[in-house]
């Protein structure tokens, strides 16, 4: 009896034990997360309500539409997102520009919070709602309906908004625009998707009838087609109420035209298709699987995209670690699966090959390939993308309660739209947690069978005009494709990694002293080494911990001999490793884990950065301390780097957008090489890299210069001593403190320059007033209202006035590093032709608000803006660490973050009308415009 009595617990404990996963269980339909609340209108329009409280009385509104551009006639090419557009134009209960400006009047701001988007098969309009007050809440819904069903769509006001979108066109031209243009045919191959992006045709777009946007408004916009998405701070039972009571009275049209969905055809035949451009930046290598897109109903298709997901991460795993070796055929790539329109899926192993590597580079792809379909994976890499998808799972697990709802409500509108997953954190944690550890790498490997076929397969290859004669004809590749699965292989090799990152952990060092300030709940240590540590804890996530170390000095404190090599020798240990690891390496010991971390030596500091979380804390500090004393060398890896570095920067020169920012960039650093900051390939051959790491060892040489901040979820009892130990630990003196030394890296006043490069036919305009100043911090906040004011002037008469630009922006700051200064710019891009006459309307609204002082009601607007943007920020990780951290590194006191209220919300007109005059003038102005080349002034 003693020995069966324990056999027949055991048996019950596995009869308790849940089943998990069986077949019949995975065949079974993955469900709504249950916080969400769907339902249908009798009409047809779908809803899905969930309440979340992050952030408090803000609620996030969706409202898509299963129509875009798919759905257009051969006349209307480009209408279904012109009509986006002009339902910001004007409705039964918001006049034209009435909905913008109302909109701002409550803290909504057009562009970042406020947008919409139109792709090939669905529309949707992006609206936030504060909820403090019932009446913003009950106006969200109308703006909403009137988006579904109640556009006025006015004659005088379609034909304004023709030129916006023209300019929105022209924005997106260049060489990206031609290479896809080029390339999208072959591989939407014979498919309705090919002929219908999403900008249209300009000819139509300049000259179709009024009457063609009303048809396309009349045929689609219809709640059949329609889900409203609210997710947000507001009772669940109040928004269905909503809901019901704003869009129960949509009808749809009589003899409604039928919604159809279009395939993209499958081809036996594999398609290569080379294009060149002499604005192309480099030779870019695309290999697309096509496939048929994958459901996404039941815990079947869960696993099988969880399968996929595993196989291209391993895929770019491997190609990453080839990429690293000497005379690698490839200057990076990667593998993903993924969907390119809504009946395509795709597997595709994409990178950059040097010049003259196509052939290789292509070959390469193919062979990792073909590898994997021979020998499959190793169990190792099943381990490590494992380890990976259950962390990704347990942290979205552990922070389900602290979401903002803006996360949450993008998943329930792709949901209503291509029926993707939209389960819950909690959900997937258990089904990750029971299915993951089961997958068996034959499982994996299958996988290669399914995704790397014979067919239906297409190779884009873009490249540069000038390297044209040396790539491999088309014929010649497509002989290497269709003769893949001759390719002979051997089986992976894989160099074993320990898991400990450190052999031999260091000795704690000494705490001299803790202090505690009580009113911004920071706690200060202050280590043996002269190292301070400070420690501001946080209940906004739950597995949070972001930090940075920091130190002045950087790159300023070397000669301009010196100036390439201390430029590179941050980036020099990232591409080398630390301790006994390669990146590569590190990344593998790293797998599953929250952590990272990253060294920088800027112009006038050095530091050491990241993120992880209190579970992973102990293995950032180990790293930090690496990065301090164990900066690795490897010629081997760097000669890689710099190789590459110097093929991209080649191929990037015939870009005009390279040669624009190239030539932006030493104009404002007044032809000072020490501010340049994009360099040419010769330059690079001036980098030693021993000198690099020298220096890279010199700025993390004394650990008391540095003041290290944690923020998040700390509990300082159990974190102090493992700071003691890996920080208190490191070398430091705190009376060896260094300060960095002003370069002189001060942009030109008065001064007016014309870029010319490209071949397409538009423009950029920068504004650039700056010059010194003496730091204040309500000086800083007036000056960005004057920028916030100025750019909703310049939206209302650059854009919707004179209808020349899609987008303008203003802004402005005063800095203290590396000496007190203003800076202000103001750009937009637009026509050539229009150039004189929209910086002529940018100087009138300069001086109407140095004469007159901003409009009361913008500057309340703006006022609304930056009080939700404070109240949300206050509880967040990202701003508490970003205004404690200048805090501590600027010498001012900490509580100066509590002050940030009153400095927002005391801005008044007069002040911003003072900053206006004081800085917005002539004579600190650098002028900046960009032309085609071949344009004549």
């Amino acid at each position: 009896m003693q020995i069966l009595k324990p056999l027949f617990l055991l048996f019950l404990l596995c009869l308790l034990q849940p089943i998990g996963y069986a077949q019949e269980s995975l065949d079974e339909l993955v469900p709504l997360d249950e916080k969400v609340r769907t339902g249908q209108l009798e009409n047809g329009l779908e809803y899905y309500i969930q309440y979340n409280p992050k952030p408090e009385n803000k609620l996030e509104l969706r409202l898509a539409i299963k129509a875009g551009a798919m759905q257009e006639n051969d006349n209307q090419l480009g209408l279904a997102h012109f009509l986006e557009h002009m339902a910001f134009n004007g409705s039964e209960h918001f006049e034209k520009n009435d909905l913008i400006s109302y909109l701002q009047s409550i803290g909504v701001a057009f562009g970042s919070d406020l947008n919409a988007y139109t792709s090939f098969d669905e529309t949707v309009y992006m609206l936030p709602i504060p909820t403090d007050e019932e009446e913003k809440l009950n106006n969200g819904f109308q703006v909403m309906r009137d988006w579904a069903g109640g556009l006025l769509l006015a004659s005088d006001d379609i034909e304004a908004e023709r030129g916006i979108v023209v300019e929105e066109w022209r924005t997106g031209q260049g060489v990206n625009q031609r290479l896809r243009d080029a390339y999208l045919p072959v591989l939407l191959h014979q498919s309705r998707y090919a002929d219908r992006m999403p900008i249209g045709e300009m000819d139509i777009i300049r000259n179709a009838a009024d009457s063609l946007v009303r048809q396309f408004y009349q045929d689609w916009y219809r709640p059949d087609l329609m889900a409203v998405v609210a997710v947000g701070d507001v009772d669940p039972d109040k928004v269905e109420e909503l809901i019901k009571s704003y869009f129960s009275d949509l009808k749809n049209p009589l003899n409604a035209r039928k919604r159809e969905y279009y395939n993209v055809p499958t081809h036996k035949e594999n398609f290569v298709k080379i294009i060149t451009d002499e604005e192309a930046p480099g030779i870019q290598v695309q290999l697309y699987y096509k496939q048929d897109a994958r459901p996404s109903n039941s815990y079947k298709d869960y696993k099988g995209r969880i399968l996929r997901t595993m196989f291209g991460g391993m895929i770019t795993q491997r190609l990453d670690e080839i990429r690293q070796k000497p005379d690698a055929p490839f200057i990076f790539a990667g593998a993903r699966y993924g969907n390119l329109v809504r009946p395509l899926d795709f597997f595709t192993i994409s990178g950059v090959v040097g010049p003259g590597k196509l052939k290789d580079g292509f070959l390469a792809f193919l062979t990792e390939n073909q590898r994997v379909v021979d020998y499959g994976f190793t169990q190792s890499e099943l381990d490590r993308v494992k380890r990976s998808l259950l962390n990704s799972s347990e942290k979205s697990f552990k922070e389900m309660d602290k979401v903002e709802s803006r996360t949450l409500v993008g998943r329930y509108v792709s949901h209503f739209l291509n029926n993707s997953f939209a389960d819950g954190p909690e959900s997937r944690y258990d089904f990750y947690q029971d299915i993951i550890p089961k997958i068996t790498l034959e499982e994996v490997n299958d996988i290669a069978r399914e995704l790397i076929r014979k067919e239906n397969i297409v190779l884009i290859v873009t490249a540069p005009e000038k390297d044209k004669e040396t790539l491999t004809p088309e014929a010649e590749l497509l002989a290497l494709l269709e003769n893949a699965d001759a390719i002979e292989t051997t089986p992976y090799k894989e160099d074993l990694v320990r898991e400990e990152l450190m052999l031999t952990k260091p000795k704690s060092g000494e705490v001299v002293n803790v202090s505690h300030d009580e009113e911004v709940d920071v706690t200060t240590v202050l280590l043996g080494n002269g190292m301070k540590v400070y420690f501001k804890p946080t209940d906004f996530k739950n597995d949070e911990i972001i930090f940075s170390a920091s130190s002045e000095g950087g790159t300023s404190l070397y000669s301009l001999e010196d100036h390439y090599s201390a430029n590179y020798a941050g980036s020099a240990i990232n591409i080398m490793g630390i301790g006994d690891f390669t990146p590569s390496q590190l990344k593998k010991v790293l797998a599953g884990k929250n952590v990272q971390v990253t060294p920088n030596i800027s112009t006038y500091s050095e530091s050491i950065s990241g993120a992880t979380t209190p579970g992973d804390f102990e293995m950032a500090l180990q790293l930090i301390h690496l990065y301090f004393t164990s900066p690795r060398m490897d010629k081997s890896l760097w000669e890689v780097f710099l190789a590459n570095q110097k093929n991209q920067l080649e191929s990037a020169s015939v870009n005009p957008d390279f040669q624009f920012n190239k030539r932006v960039n030493e104009i404002i650093s007044n032809g000072n090489p020490r501010g340049k900051g994009i360099y040419t390939a010769g330059q690079l051959d001036s980098i030693d890299l021993s000198k690099s790491l020298k220096i890279y060892k010199e700025r993390f040489a004394n650990a008391g210069d540095f003041n290290v901040l944690f923020t998040g979820n700390i509990d300082r009892e159990k974190m102090l001593p493992l700071v003691a130990q890996y920080l208190g630990s490191l070398p430091g003196d705190s009376t060896g403190k260094e300060d960095f030394i002003d370069l002189g890296l001060t942009p030109p006043q008065d001064r007016k320059e014309n870029i010319k490069v490209g071949v397409d036919d538009k423009s950029q305009v920068i504004l650039y007033f700056s010059g010194e100043t003496a730091y204040d911090l309500e000086k800083s906040q007036q000056l960005s209202y004057l920028g916030e004011i100025l750019t909703i002037k310049l939206i209302e008469t650059l854009r919707e006035e004179i209808g020349g630009v899609y987008g303008v922006g203003a802004r402005g700051s005063l800095s203290r590093v590396p000496e007190e200064r203003f800076n202000f710019s103001i750009s937009f891009p637009c026509g050539p032709e229009s150039v004189d006459k929209l910086k002529a309307a940018v100087w009138e609204q300069i001086q109407k608000i140095q004469e007159e002082g901003p409009d009361e009601a913008d500057l309340e607007k703006v006022r609304e803006t930056k009080r939700l943007d404070l109240e949300e920020n206050l509880k967040r990780n990202g701003f508490w660490h970003g205004q404690l951290n200048a805090a501590i590194n600027g010498g001012l006191p900490l509580n100066t973050v509590l002050g940030a209220e009153g400095r927002v919300l005391g801005v008044t007109a007069t002040e911003v009308k003072q900053v206006a005059n004081e800085f917005l003038q002539k004579p600190y102005l650098l002028e900046i415009t960009r032309y085609p080349a071949n344009f004549e002034e």
